[in-house]
Parts: C-alpha cells; sequence; structure tokens
C-alpha cells in the first residue's frame, strides 16, 4: 500500500513521505483511542471486541455502523490492490530467478548474459495481463469471502490480523529488509549508499560551518553499519517472537481484546 502511495506523489522526498506517514498514522491512532476510551468508558470491563455492536438502536449507533459499512465498502478494494501487486511481484520473481544462471565461483567474473536475459524478461512482463489480472483478482476475492462466510467474530478477525500483519510490518519486514539490502556484496546496499552520499551533498552544498560540523556527526553516527544490520535482524527476530506469542495468546487463552 505504501509503494503505491509513494509512486503517486507529486513529491515522493524523504521529508514528504516523512511528513505523510506522520500525519496518517497520527490520526489514525487518534481515532483508535478515541473509540476505545468511550468503549471502556461505556461498558468498562465488559467490553467486546465490537464496541459498535453493543450500544442500543439509536442514531448514533446506525450512524457507526453505517460508517462501518463505508469502511470496509472502500477499504477492501484498497486492500485488494497492493496484495494483487504482491502476488504478481512473486510470480514474476519466480519465474525471473529461473532464468539467471547460477552463481559463479568466487572472484570469477558475474554471468552478464543471464542478468541481461533476466532484465529483458522482467522488462517485457512488467505489465501485468489481463489473464493474470482476472486470475489474482478472482482467487482473492473468493478466499475472501469464504473468510467472510465461516468467521462470525470480527474480534477475532482482528486479533489474527494484528498477531500476524501488524508484527510483520512494523518489524519482521523491516528488519528483513533492512538485513538484506545492507550487505556489503549487495548492488542495492551500494546503489543506497550512492543515494544517500548524493543528497548529503546536495543539501549542505550551500550551508554554513555549523551544519558541516553536524554532516560530520551524522556521518560518524552512521560508521557502524555492521552493528545496525545486526540490530535489523534482531529486530526481526523479535518482531517472529512477538507474533507466535500473540497467536499462541489468541488461539490457547482468547486473548481477542
Amino acid at each position: 500500500m505504501m509503494f503505491s502511495i509513494l509512486n503517486e506523489l507529486k513529491d515522493n522526498s524523504s521529508k514528504q513521505t516523512t511528513s505523510i506517514v506522520t500525519t496518517s498514522i497520527s490520526s489514525a491512532g487518534s481515532t483508535y483511542i478515541l473509540v476505545a476510551i468511550l468503549g471502556y468508558l461505556s461498558f468498562g470491563d465488559n467490553v467486546a471486541g465490537n464496541v459498535v455492536s453493543m450500544y442500543t438502536p439509536s442514531v448514533a449507533s446506525t450512524v457507526g455502523r453505517a460508517a462501518i459499512v463505508v469502511l470496509v465498502m472502500f477499504s477492501y478494494p484498497l486492500q485488494v490492490h497492493p496484495c494483487r501487486a504482491s502476488a504478481d511481484a512473486v510470480l514474476k520473481w519466480f519465474t525471473a530467478t529461473s532464468l539467471i544462471d547460477p552463481m559463479p565461483p568466487r572472484g570469477s567474473a558475474p554471468p552478464l548474459l543471464g542478468r541481461e536475459r533476466a532484465n529483458t524478461a522482467r522488462s517485457a512482463s512488467d505489465a501485468m495481463s489481463e489473464g493474470r489480472f482476472a486470475a489474482l483478482t478472482t482467487v482473492i476475492i473468493i478466499l475472501s469471502y469464504i473468510v467472510a462466510m465461516t468467521v462470525s467474530s470480527l474480534e477475532k478477525v482482528l486479533a489474527y490480523v494484528g498477531s500476524t500483519g501488524s508484527t510483520s510490518i512494523s518489524f519482521i519486514l523491516p528488519g528483513l529488509f533492512f538485513y538484506k539490502i545492507s550487505d556489503p556484496e549487495s548492488t542495492h546496499h551500494q546503489r543506497l549508499l550512492k543515494e544517500d552520499d548524493e543528497e548529503d551533498e546536495q543539501e549542505y552544498r550551500s550551508e554554513d560551518e555549523e551544519n558541516e560540523g553536524d554532516v560530520r556527526r551524522r556521518a560518524r553516527i552512521r560508521l557502524p553499519r555492521n552493528l545496525i544490520r545486526k540490530l535489523g535482524l534482531a529486530l526481526a527476530i523479535y518482531g517472529a517472537c512477538v507474533m507466535v506469542v500473540c497467536l499462541i495468546s489468541n488461539t490457547y487463552f482468547n486473548a481477542t481484546h
């Protein structure tokens, strides 16, 4: 979802992206906290997973139920879009890796022809075909329909989604991504270093000596890259442990709220 938003931004710089992420998380977090506080103030320890369903029928509760309907109606397509794109990217990745020759022995020249064939195949299949588009969309809708018809408890769905999705997005995937791209032998790592150097040079080119001192301090902070890489792996391991604990709690202790 985040990549789709970045692609639509006119200015997708780091500062603008951070501002958008901070604003969206702050607004969503404030709404969740407000609903949680009002729910506990209304029902205390007897509050259920779906707070809106506990209120007696009235104009306010009807508006709340209608808001949930609108939320589901418009959020589902937004969730299907990145899900379909991710599934398509995984399928293309498996296809592309099958075209690359095995890794050569250390010290030998890289297989340029194999990479060229892989890049050509990847660029030729960037656009999703109509058949694959329809097939992936059908599978996602059918699986979603099966879950919706078999699971009647909203709090269980939210509990398992939070246990798996939230921990993956917040801890596991960022840690694994950073651990992977920060490998000194990775081409992505070299490209990121080059982009960082260009951004620093452009940002601090016309500034005074005080800001140049900040650049030097900033460079010293970024020196222990090996330690930061290990911390990224530790973050992923921590997220996996949190996911296991949450899944066990939801499954065996019924910790749904």
